[in-house]
């Protein structure tokens, strides 16, 4: 591992831990094993790392989601996919997933849309339009209801994080998965 890989996962791991403006360079350097002089020689300084590794993070998260859909056409199936997708994003890579939701909400997802990986939202969005375009989802502001869904996704990803739920992941995530297609599905007639 080079100096600059070792600090690119240091700082993820202490993004995700404490947040961006919690976290010194010092302290990043210090526990990469690298002189704080290393860091500028590859980034400007933090809030560039931070945002190098919020577009990293979420190239990740697209490829997922990318291949979650791949199989998936049906609307149902594709939205299950998306959201059983974002738990094993969170199963195989737990930092970079905690430092996308700690960073929801910043000013990293701001880039111009031409350079910026595809938005989660986007993915949601879009199996949600092809449900109402067919029938099987309500018709509903598909931005919104991707994001409520989101939202439960993430505080289910935070409950597992912290160990508070009373069930076993496998059922937490069940669980999530039956609200988002109860939220999305059309009422009966």
């Amino acid at each position: 591992m080079t100096k600059r890989d070792a600090i690119c996962e240091t700082a993820l791991e202490l993004f995700a831990e404490k947040g961006i403006e919690a976290t010194t360079t010092r302290e990043i350097a210090e526990k990469a094993g690298a002189a704080e002089g290393t860091l500028y020689r590859h980034f400007d300084g933090k809030d560039d790392l931070a945002q190098w590794l919020y577009r990293r993070c979420t190239a990740q998260l697209e490829e997922t989601l990318t291949e979650a859909v791949a199989e998936a056409p049906p609307p149902p199936a594709r939205l299950e996919a998306l959201v059983r997708g974002v738990f094993g994003f969170y199963a195989s890579k737990p930092a970079s997933c905690t430092y996308l939701l700690s960073t929801q909400e910043s000013s990293l997802g701001t880039e111009a849309a031409d350079e910026a990986p595809r938005s989660p939202l986007r993915f949601f969005a879009e199996a949600l339009d092809a449900g109402v375009s067919d029938g099987t989802f309500r018709d509903a502001p598909v931005t919104l209801t991707a994001g409520w869904i989101l939202a439960m996704v993430q505080q289910t990803v935070r409950s597992l994080k912290a160990d508070a739920l009373s069930m076993s992941a496998q059922a937490a995530i069940d669980r999530t998965v039956d609200a988002a297609l109860r939220l999305a599905e059309a009422p009966s007639a």
